[in-house]
């Protein structure tokens, strides 16, 4: 279930903002969200532009 989640919270992220997506997933903490999601430096380059 866990690697389920992951994979599904990593790939929403790249659609989502970090609110939207806890709120989409149903976590209320966003430590929790942390745990399943890990974008990896080159993701957030790119986020930056």
């Amino acid at each position: 279930f866990h690697d389920t989640r992951h994979e599904a919270i990593t790939r929403l992220s790249k659609k989502l903002d970090v609110l939207d997506l806890a709120r989409m997933v149903g976590i209320r903490d966003l430590k929790i969200l942390m745990v399943y999601y890990n974008a990896t430096a080159s993701e957030i380059a790119e986020r930056l532009g």
